[in-house]
């Protein structure tokens, strides 16, 4: 097989798939990975006219990175690449602390040189070590799919165009066009998990079974699919307003939709309803999560389950903002008990619109006397958290209308009153079930 041939044409329709870019930038740390996918993105800009710039970046972790520097610079300036070397410092030694500085670098690169794409060389190889790794911290189908040929980050879209590649390829291909590049002394320490798995774990799996790399790309491209799949019937399942409410100030999801649902595709519901990323264990948790009982979630907020509903809530509770009250004549209808509401024009004319203030009451319709309107969204079986969002039309303290969920005694019409037809237009928290409770009672 001509090496170099094949992973021309690999990048090409890479390229091609992406949809043709016309500015790409190109990671380049002077290794073989990399530095074969910038010779093989020069010949195909060459050919195809695209617009091809380089960025490296300098860690200053090693005594030896400056070389590796000097030498990605010469290489470009040979091939007459713009390059920007990105000197950064690493707050901590993790792997991740690095990793997060070298894709700011990266990312500004790509601004200054208006690239449409950052290139980046991770290979067949690469993407089995993150599925182990992956694998063995336990995560699921988009964990194991591991890294995507596209995917962004930040705003800025990676293109892996080797992703499927061996490095054995890489290597035979930059021997056959005679083309040298560096070694990163560290890469033999196995310091880093990724290391460990790379000279320990594959070369044991690789002596048993002999094609593990390649199976366990191909896996990661289905589980890919799978969960494009899962994503997808996890985002029609929360558009619908039967199912769930994820804007505004009330952020819920019906739990009997929600417990119908087969425990993946919830899962998958749960950590998208959720703007901060779910781990396993509190995207456990929140499955088993029962009416009554609560739990802090990422990012400063909690969950609630009530009877009907689970409630997410932000650290801070937006303000409740009242809708608009538009006044009809009264043709002798009473109101669907939603949104719309008959009442005495007299009794509306010295109300106000407005929210749960303490010391409230209704005298609801047909009750003997007045209740707490703590009480009564209780008896109304009103979750805690719709409470204060529920608008309310009150005279003083007495609450006439308790909007979407019942009125009082003072609502009442009686033939040959006059009367006004209103009309609430705004949120009201949940009103679907609380109405359908209302009308079981």
């Amino acid at each position: 097989m001509n090496e170099w041939l094949f992973l021309l044409e690999t990048a090409a329709q890479s390229w091609q798939d992406l949809g043709r870019p016309g500015r790409v930038t190109a990671a380049v740390s002077g290794g073989a990975d990399s530095v074969a996918l910038l010779w093989a993105l020069h010949e195909l800009s060459q050919r195809e006219g695209f617009s091809l710039s380089a960025a490296h970046v300098d860690h200053g972790l090693r005594e030896t990175s400056g070389r590796d520097a000097d030498f990605v610079a010469r290489m470009c300036a040979d091939l007459g690449i713009p390059c920007k070397i990105c000197r950064v410092r690493v707050t901590g030694t993790s792997e991740d602390a690095a990793r997060q500085a070298r894709y700011a670098a990266l990312r500004e690169a790509c601004l200054e040189f208006g690239a449409d794409v950052l290139a980046l060389a991770h290979h067949q190889r690469d993407q089995a070590e993150t599925v182990l790794l992956h694998l063995f911290r336990g995560s699921g189908a988009a964990g194991l799919a591991a890294m995507a040929e596209t995917s962004g980050r930040n705003t800025l879209l990676l293109w892996r165009p080797l992703l499927n590649v061996s490095p054995g390829i890489l290597r035979a291909a930059l021997t056959e066009k005679g083309v040298s590049w560096m070694e990163d002394e560290t890469n033999a320490q196995d310091d880093y998990q990724r290391n460990y798995v790379r000279h320990q774990v594959l070369p044991m799996i690789a002596a048993r079974f002999p094609k593990a790399e390649e199976a366990m790309c191909r896996t990661a491209r289905i589980l890919a699919d799978e969960d494009d799949f899962f994503r997808i019937e996890a985002r029609r399942f929360l558009a619908s307003p039967d199912n769930a409410c994820l804007c505004g100030p009330c952020q819920w999801i019906r739990l009997t939709a929600l417990q119908s649902l087969h425990p993946a595709l919830r899962r998958y519901v749960l950590r998208m309803a959720w703007p901060v990323t779910l781990d396993a264990e509190t995207t456990e948790a929140l499955m088993r999560l029962s009416p009554g009982r609560k739990m802090n979630l990422p990012g400063n907020g909690r969950a609630e389950c009530s009877q009907e509903y689970l409630h997410l809530l932000p650290e801070k509770e937006e303000e409740p903002v009242p809708g608009t009250l538009t006044v009809a004549p009264w043709q002798g209808e009473t109101g669907d008990g939603k949104r719309v509401q008959a009442m005495r024009r007299g009794v509306y004319e010295q109300c106000g619109l407005r929210f749960l203030r303490p010391g409230d009451r209704i005298h609801p319709l047909g009750a003997k006397g007045t209740k707490s309107m703590q009480d009564y969204f209780v008896d109304k079986k009103v979750p805690r958290p719709f409470r204060k969002y529920i608008p309310l039309l009150c005279v003083g303290s007495r609450v006439v209308w308790a909007v979407g969920v019942g009125v009082g005694e003072e609502a009442r019409v009686n033939p040959g009153d006059g009367a006004v037809l209103l009309r609430y237009e705004g949120l009201i928290p949940g009103h679907f079930s609380l109405i359908e409770q209302s009308q079981k009672e």
